[in-house]
């Protein structure tokens, strides 16, 4: 009987009395095959566009498929597969191709089951049940040690309750989404002369030449229209003047104004005396104390008149009159006053707003 081959490794299973005197050739073969599946390394072109089918044979250690690491190369002008054979298998590939267009490993026959090598990478696939590869890579892996630099050219991510813990990090993450604790749209003030990197200046008129107001309530808003170095131009010096008042000619008091009355009293009266006319019956220059008049007998008037005269009395004494009524005045009248104001020169920071990108 004739010997029979594995499905895998295509190995030369010796049939019982059969291959006399090359029984041992057969088996050197079958070890050189496991030989190259264990570490054999090939370099295919896959240059152009067209798809690539890996050789494969019995008991054949050159046969393409029979090698462990397998490094695609050449430059590509279009996406393509490269199909293994469809048994259960593992691989070491690295896509050494260069162009702008994909490589998918694939089981011949089943292209809908391969996986697509990042250009560039390294990864180990292996067929699962012989029709379909698994990049071993692909969300299968537990802890991750990274001894030296780890350089990524794809996306990365990571549960939503992960932690990413770092001691340092360069670059300026201009090009970094998702990572930043400071929610897109938020807005900062910054005193520097610009928007950082990853950060865009708010250039609404409205908020130029502004000062800035902390409120406890809602913020972002806007108010006021005088601009702040308008308003604040320069170190204020004093100022001063008399206090003048302008003319008040032909300024009117309406008024009404009335004097109380009043009775003099003796005391009041201007020093003065009287004279009385006394009708005598004899001509004596005697005085006549009849009636109890007492005067100054004056003959002056004539036979049968006398004349007297009364003491002196009043003290020319001052009186006053009291007067009531009301008094308004109407017109201008402006002053100005010495002035002194302090230095104005307000102290200030600029500062820009700007708004996470």
């Amino acid at each position: 009987m004739a010997s029979t081959y594995s499905d895998n490794y295509k190995l030369e299973l010796q049939e019982t009395g059969a291959n006399a005197n090359t029984w041992g050739n057969n088996v050197n073969t079958s070890l050189e095959v496991i030989d190259k599946f264990s570490a054999g390394y090939l370099a295919k072109s896959v240059a152009g566009s067209a798809n690539v089918t890996l050789t494969t044979g019995n008991a054949d250690p050159t046969a393409e498929a029979a090698n462990k690491v397998i490094e695609l190369t050449g430059t590509l002008t279009g996406n393509i597969y490269v199909f293994i054979p469809a048994v259960e298998s593992t691989y070491i590939l690295f896509n050494n191709t260069s162009g702008a267009f994909s490589v998918t490993v694939a089981p011949t026959g089943h292209s809908a089951n391969g996986v697509t090598v990042v250009q560039g990478s390294h990864t180990i696939v292996y067929n699962k049940n012989g029709d379909t590869v698994v990049d071993l890579f692909a969300n299968s892996l537990g802890n991750l040690s990274i001894k030296n630099t780890l350089t990524v050219n794809n996306s990365v991510f990571y549960s939503a309750n992960g932690t990413v813990n770092a001691t340092a990090y360069s670059g300026n993450g201009s090009s970094l989404t998702g990572v930043s604790s400071i929610p897109s749209g938020t807005t900062a003030m910054f005193f520097q002369g610009s928007a950082p990197t990853g950060w865009t200046q708010n250039t609404d008129a409205s908020i130029n030449t502004t000062t800035l107001r902390i409120v406890t309530g809602s913020g972002g808003g806007t108010g006021g229209s005088d601009g702040f170095s308008s308003v604040f131009t320069a170190s204020k010096s004093s100022d001063s003047g008399a206090i003048t008042f302008s003319d008040l000619t032909g300024a009117t008091v309406p008024h009404t104004l009335s004097a109380g009355g009043t009775t003099l009293s003796t005391p009041q009266l201007p020093a003065h005396n009287h004279v009385v006319n006394w009708l005598q019956n004899n001509t004596s220059n005697d005085s006549d104390r009849g009636g109890g008049f007492y005067g100054t007998f004056n003959p002056s008037g004539g036979p049968g008149l006398a004349q007297w005269t009364t003491g002196s009395t009043g003290g020319s004494g001052s009186h006053s009159h009291p007067v009531s009524g009301s008094l308004a005045l109407s017109g201008n009248a402006t002053a100005t006053t010495p002035l002194s104001v302090p230095s104005m020169n307000l102290k200030y920071a600029n500062v820009v707003a700007a708004t996470k990108d």
